[in-house]
């Protein structure tokens, strides 16, 4: 079974692009936006386990900041632009977001059989 490292997402991404052969210069731009991300979801991730903390202590609900729930959807998005994440979980990612490998003469095929009921 393979082990992973307990690290910081920023840590992993540096990593995953230091290990990766097929990125380039004109990546470099998509390579520092998905890094300051990165680096957005570990502060986030340290803010709420500082909400945590202080629950424990007060035995009350976490007072966490209003969810970010588009960091991570956004950071995987750039990842698979990158060509970072394994072929099976990028193809996985482009079947969720609406996109189709199906023809458009299959697609008209399709939505007549819808319509018609």
């Amino acid at each position: 079974m393979t082990k992973f490292l307990d690290e910081t997402v920023t840590e992993a991404f540096d990593r995953a692009v230091k290990n990766a052969t097929h990125l380039r210069v004109r990546d470099a731009p998509a390579v520092a936006a998905a890094r300051a991300l990165a680096r957005k979801i570990d502060a986030w991730n340290v803010i709420v386990d500082w909400a945590h903390e202080d629950a424990a202590e007060g035995g009350s609900r976490p007072a966490v900041p209003a969810n970010d729930n588009v960091s991570l959807a956004s950071f995987l998005k750039y990842l698979e632009k990158l060509r970072l994440l394994p072929p099976e979980i990028a193809s996985t990612q482009a079947g969720n977001s609406g996109t189709t490998n199906q023809r458009p003469d299959d697609l008209a095929a399709m939505r007549r059989k819808i319509s018609n009921g």
